[in-house]
């Protein structure tokens, strides 16, 4: 068997195939044998690839680092969402954890992720700092955590969250003075720790960037993404990730789902609830 394999050096933080991406790992680009409409569909790609990087502002920004902190029962999807476009960036994005180095952080619902690294070992700004929400507490009863993060925020390009993760951000006093949002069951503890509440998905003050509840994360990505690497980057991800939500319930505010549900959501997370407010006196 006749195998011909096209690696594509490009390709690394396109979207789909982020910073470090194994060409080996995938059967896209090879051909088996003679396959002529394979080899045709590969030569395609090519040159889809190399029309995109030519796009205006298109650009791949290799020599940063952005850091996704893990916190024990982080929200899966505040860190998985981001990370989805983020590694389109060309930058090197990395798992950094609150706990020992080595150890999986398991999330909140209990698939665990690997980090590269611990807080305490960073020791150059990063271009984006992001901490996603889930069980909160924990994070700000880490004083050693809250410390390392109030650290690497001040120089940081762009200090970022998504959900209850603008609590800690205020909590280390990364948001004093500054509009920010958060999940709507907590977002009005913000002013609790200095910062100014805001009730939109996606709030930006300076550098300090905050997404709402959850799937506001990918909003967040996205616009990281096209600050990085141009908005025609950020339009292209968008598409090749059909970011085109239409739930089948339209419930994901307040307003839309009405006052009995919103009242026994509202009761379903009091005691995270309780457990920011409580950090706040």
């Amino acid at each position: 068997m006749n195998e011909d394999r096209h690696d594509i050096p490009e390709m690394a933080g396109l979207p789909g195939h982020p910073t470090g991406f194994d060409s080996s790992a995938t059967t896209l680009f090879t051909v088996i044998g003679h396959d002529p409409a394979k080899q045709q569909a590969i030569d395609r790609s090519i040159a889809a690839h190399r029309a995109l990087i030519a796009l205006p502002g298109v650009r791949f920004t290799t020599d940063k680092t952005i850091l996704i902190v893990l916190h024990p029962v982080f929200e899966l999807l505040d860190v998985v969402g981001p990370f989805h476009f983020l590694a389109a960036t060309g930058a090197t994005v990395k798992f950094v954890t609150t706990g020992p180095a080595g150890e999986a952080v398991v999330s909140g619902s209990g698939v665990a992720l690997a980090p590269a690294m611990t807080l305490d070992e960073v020791t150059e700004p990063p271009a984006v700092i992001l901490v996603p929400g889930g069980d909160t507490g924990i994070l700000l009863r880490d004083a050693r955590a809250m410390a390392n993060l109030q650290r690497i925020g001040q120089d940081a390009e762009y200090v970022t969250s998504v959900c209850s993760g603008s609590i800690a951000l205020a909590h280390a006093g990364l948001l004093e003075g500054r509009r920010a949002t958060s999940h709507w069951a907590v977002r009005h503890l913000l002013g609790g720790y200095g910062a100014i509440e805001v009730d939109e998905r996606l709030v930006e003050d300076g550098n300090r960037l905050t997404a709402a509840g959850v799937t506001a994360g990918m909003d967040l990505g996205i616009r990281l993404l096209s600050y990085f690497s141009g908005e025609e980057m950020a339009k292209f991800a968008v598409l090749g990730a059909e970011y085109a939500p239409e739930p089948p319930f339209h419930t994901g505010t307040p307003e839309l789902a009405g006052p009995a549900l919103t009242e026994l959501s509202r009761d379903f997370l009091a005691p995270l609830e309780e457990e920011l407010r409580a950090s706040a006196n």
